[in-house]
């Protein structure tokens, strides 16, 4: 019969639950016998209460019980009355009951006795593979850290034959210690038996006691099924129970790295010694079959010992180091004489030990001291570090009956410092015949002191050809040396030679240096006759950025043989993309086979350039047997130039006016750029001997007083032309009246035309020409503005007129004035100075008469800036001066201009007022 059994923990409340439910047993088995007796076939019996909380429930909730006799048919056994026969043949007083089950097989005959002491190493009762996998019956047989089954776990049919499990079966404690013990009985599938008893013993030859055995702590349910309780009754005898749950042993501690697992089926024992000695623990499993399996012994070696390794040394090299081991016993600090240490070098090219006639393992006992010392000598010209494994062995004696053991390991360091010199040569495995390379050796000192005197040498084969560009080299026709007074400890220094070569050649890098180091390293080249070459030319040597530069590439095989594999390399600078990979590098290999002695094989690559300037692809040929060329070829890549605002601005009129005449001024602005104009605007700037009457319709005459009058176009699309009049009546007679004709848009397109005119001096002219009389003119507006005030008229003794030139003058950039001073009068005026009063935040950077630009000559006196003095001033005489001056910040400010002579009477002043933009 199959039970499965569910353990859980022992509380107050569960205890009270067991005992009513056995209250219960105790009360339903009667009246079980009575209903039995009395004859009825069915029985009203309290039903299980499925919370939990009690046995089974209150009235009135019940449940039937069938007895067995009636199979299902009524009381059969009170009708022996009628039928003896019948009712002794019913009853089971009187009939054999049919099996549950079917009678198992006899169980196989005992394996073959296993040594003494020994677990049995018989398939399948050992722990591994034998043992595992799924059973309906129990868990696998392991000791420890298997999975625990996730099966429920089942009692055993009945006690089954099987052989004993143990571990460890030989060990090597501490005096001290504590070890434990675990056992398991294998039945004869493979698993370990759970709830059977073991009984543990201890020899009378051995030292320690039992501490303390697995307490499975079982249930009402494990203990009705007769499973038995651990219990130590002496310090060498204990008797334990397969668990049946699986457990933990913590030993106390929080460190759960020497917690042992307890699987089901298995059971444990501690023990421990307090002096030297052997404990022999025997295992016995007395309910098993087979009585030559069902014992194991574990044996257990005690030892007191204390031990101290050497610690890491580090010394010159050449010098001997002296290894000290110290081995004690922790019982009175006595020395453990009479044991030996084992030495043994991981590095046997860097010393050994003394003694040994070379040898780089060694065993020293220990003396009277407790020390065991050993000698380690360095092998001479070596340094670096050499590791040593240390061993303690106790030796087996014939009064303690203990083997020979290895007890404790552990291990050192010793470092030999010294000076090395070491080098290292690298360059290319294949080169081409009578092709430049450079092979470069790197010589280092990994040692921790300095190597002095050093010189690397490298001779020259034949067929080669050497050179250097290392300023601390010597070149000869033979060879190249390198002289280096000092490589520090830890560093390295890096030297480099020129080859050509003909024919394939090893060369060889030695270094000499003090303290009597050398070192040397070979580099091989093989050099082939090239019989392969490249051509790339580009289509357009301008390329646009973003658009496709293509390059033509010829390859070329001048040799005498076919070359299989031919393949190009295309791998652009950072800004050329591969047109097909999108990537800098771009490959493609040639698909119509060898490429034939003299044959030319033609490709092309495009790639597209992504920045402008020079832009640079290398393309590499190679094929079978080495064979290699490559060529370079760039291209300008230039940006796409934008559209530039453009305009052309021409002023046209007579050569020669008279005073009183009419006269035109014809302006015009024209679109000669690509892209539209935006906010157009055209200023047209004249001198005072002349007076606008009228102008194109659209003029601006709020300036007049300034002498200009400006025009607001607007948008001028590509190639648009706007013509510009002015009619002015000419007032003044003057020998360079001149006239200003300026055009700008918002994208920075400007342009400027000018007219001088000699004016002279006349009859009044007739009535002023109509501007209806000049055909294709639009209509003009009359001048109604009076003149500005403080711009004197004419009349006065001197007139003084300023004129702004610039149309949007913008902060620290030029602003240019025209000043124009006028002798009025009949007379000569004398020593005639000008005085240009500067605002705050501007600076004058020039005055000049306009017929002399060269006498750029002027004073400063606080806020004022005045140019060299005129000496006379001619009657009806003007003289124009050019003005330039700057303004620091965005601002509005008044330019004031004064003009004096020797009659103070003369004196006038002007104005001109600007705005300053950012």
């Amino acid at each position: 019969m199959n039970v499965s059994i569910a353990i859980t923990a022992d509380t107050p409340e569960s205890s009270s639950l067991r005992r009513r439910g056995l209250r219960c047993i105790a009360v339903l088995v009667p009246l079980l016998v009575v209903a039995t007796l009395g004859g009825c076939s069915r029985l009203r019996l309290p039903a299980v209460d499925p919370t939990g909380s009690c046995l089974f429930q209150p009235l009135p909730t019940t449940t039937s019980l069938a007895l067995p006799c009636t199979n299902g048919e009524g009381c059969q056994c009170m009708r022996c009355i009628t039928g003896i026969g019948d009712c002794l043949g019913n009853c089971p007083l009187f009939q054999t009951p049919n099996p549950a089950f079917e009678t198992p097989v006899d169980p196989p005959d005992c394996l073959e006795p296993a040594p003494a002491g020994v677990a049995a190493s018989d398939e399948p009762c050992v722990p591994g593979p034998g043992c595992s996998g799924s059973c309906a019956t129990g868990p696998p047989a392991v000791l420890l850290g298997a999975e625990i089954d996730s099966d429920p776990a089942t009692l055993p049919q009945r006690g089954q034959r099987g052989c004993i499990l143990l571990t460890p079966q030989k060990i090597i404690a501490p005096v001290g210690g504590e070890v434990i013990l675990m056992s398991g009985i294998c039945g004869t599938d493979g698993y370990l038996q759970m709830g059977q008893p073991l009984e543990w013993m201890l020899s009378p030859e051995s030292v320690g006691q039992f501490i303390d055995v697995g307490d499975d702590d079982p249930g009402l349910l494990h203990k009705l099924a007769g499973i038995k309780t651990s219990e130590k009754k002496d310090p060498g005898f204990a008797r334990g129970v397969t668990s049946t749950k699986a457990a933990l042993i913590t030993r106390g501690n929080l460190d759960p790295r020497d917690d042992v697992k307890l699987e089901k089926g298995q059971t444990w024992l501690s023990i421990n010694s307090p002096t030297e000695g052997v404990s022999r623990v025997t295992v016995l499993a007395p309910e098993s079959d087979c009585w030559d399996q069902r014992k194991a012994t574990a044996t257990i070696y005690w030892i007191d010992a204390v031990v101290q390794f050497p610690a890491t040394q580090i010394v010159p090299a050449g010098s001997p180091v002296s290894l000290t081991t110290r081995v004690m016993r922790s019982e009175n600090n006595i020395p453990a004489k009479g044991w030996r240490v084992r030495y043994q070098l991981r590095q046997g090219d860097l010393a050994r030990f003394g003694g040994t006639e070379g040898s780089d393992v060694v065993e020293v006992e220990v003396d009277e001291n407790g020390n065991a010392t050993a000698e380690l000598l360095p092998i001479e010209g070596t340094s670096g570090t050499a590791d040593i494994d240390i061993s303690v062995i106790r030796p087996g004696g014939q009064t303690d009956n203990m083997p020979t053991l290895t007890l404790r390991r552990g291990q050192t360091r010793v470092t030999w410092s010294s000076p090395q010199l070491r080098v290292e040569a690298f360059g290319p495995e294949v080169a081409g015949y009578e092709q430049p390379y450079v092979v470069k050796a790197i010589v280092s000192n990994p040692g921790d002191q300095p190597v002095t005197d050093v010189q690397i040498t490298l001779n020259k084969p034949d067929g080669v050809v050497l050179g250097t560009q290392d300023q601390f080299a010597v070149v000869t026709p033979g060879q190249i040396v390198w002289n280096v007074p000092r490589i520090e400890p830890q560093t390295e220094l890096e030297i480099l030679a020129d080859v050509t070569a003909r024919n394939s050649n090893i060369l060889t890098f030695v270094a000499r240096g003090e303290p009597g180091l050398a070192s040397q390293a070979a580099v091989r080249t093989n050099v082939y006759q090239p019989s392969l070459s490249i051509e790339v030319r580009p289509r357009q040597d301008r390329v646009k950025v973003g658009k496709t530069a293509v390059f033509d590439v010829l390859v070329r095989n001048t040799g005498d043989r076919p070359l299989s594999n031919v393949l190009l390399r295309a791998e652009g600078d950072q800004a050329m993309t591969h047109l097909q990979t999108q990537e800098r590098v771009g490959e493609s290999p040639r698909e119509e086979g060898p490429l034939q002695a003299g044959g030319t094989w033609e490709s092309m690559v495009e790639y597209v350039p992504s920045e402008p300037g020079q832009r640079c692809i290398t393309v590499q040929v190679t094929a079978d047997g080495g064979q290699r060329d490559v060529a370079e070829s760039c291209i300008i890549a230039i940006n796409p130039v934008p559209p530039t605002p453009a305009m052309s601005v021409t002023l046209e009129s007579n050569e020669s006016f008279t005073v009183g005449e009419t006269r035109f001024f014809n302006g015009r602005v024209t679109n000669t750029g690509q892209v539209p104009l935006e906010d157009v605007r055209a200023v047209m700037v004249f001198d005072p001997q002349l007076q606008l009457q009228q102008a194109t319709r659209g003029a601006d005459q709020s300036r007049l007083g300034e002498y200009l009058v400006s025009w607001a176009i607007g948008r001028m699309e590509p190639g648009q032309s706007v013509l510009l009049q002015g009619q002015f009546l000419v007032i003044a007679p003057s020998d360079r009246c001149q006239v200003i004709f300026t055009a700008e848009s918002d994208q920075g397109a400007r342009g400027e035309d000018s007219r001088i005119v000699r004016i002279a001096a006349g009859a009044n002219a007739g009535p002023p020409e109509s501007p209806s009389d000049r055909p294709g003119l639009p209509p003009t507006v009359p001048n109604t503005n009076p003149p500005a005030a403080g711009n004197p008229q004419a009349g006065g003794p001197l007139q003084l007129n300023v004129q702004q030139r610039e149309i949007s003058p913008r902060a620290n950039l030029p602003i240019p004035y025209t000043v124009t001073i006028t002798n009025n009068t009949t007379a000569v005026e004398s020593d005639v100075t000008l005085d240009i009063i500067v605002p705050a935040g501007v600076r004058v950077e020039s005055i000049y008469p306009t017929q002399n630009p060269s006498a750029n000559q002027f004073t400063r006196f606080g806020d004022r800036v005045s140019p060299e003095p005129i000496r006379s001033l001619l009657a009806g005489e003007s003289l124009q001066y050019q003005l330039t001056v700057t303004s620091t910040i965005p601002q509005d400010f008044q330019l004031v201009v004064e003009a004096t002579s020797n009659r103070p009477s003369a004196a006038t002043r002007a104005f001109a007022q600007t705005r300053v933009t950012q």
